[in-house]
């Protein structure tokens, strides 16, 4: 991840922190990760709060700052495109986990 100076004040990504990030402070960033005290640079990936209203994969509605955001990347040609999904806290569950969404089966029956 690239170090930079944040332009505007934010809250970190990484699992565990959540601290405020102040407007002029050197911080790691990526698009998919998002921004991390130096520090934090190398923790695990918490949750990417959503700040506008969305709409969930199962069809939830999700009000601001209620679910998180995940960034999921696909090449289409020579171009790549850049997709924000919203979860809501349902459908929230960790990458480690094997275990499907408790609302899959609604899901599949739309």
């Amino acid at each position: 991840m690239p170090t930079i100076v944040a332009a505007k004040a934010g809250t970190c990504t990484a699992a565990g922190c959540g601290g405020r990030i102040l407007k002029g402070e050197y911080v790691e960033y990526s698009a998919a990760i998002g921004t991390r005290h130096l520090e934090c640079a190398s923790a695990e990936q918490g949750r990417r709060p959503n700040l506008k209203a969305g709409k969930c994969r199962c069809g939830t509605v999700v009000p601001p700052r209620e679910g998180c955001l995940v960034l999921k990347e696909a090449r289409r040609g020579r171009y790549f495109v850049k997709r924000w999904m919203v979860l809501c806290r349902r459908c929230d569950v960790p990458a480690t986990s094997s275990e499907p969404s408790p609302h899959a089966s609604q899901r599949r029956s739309r």
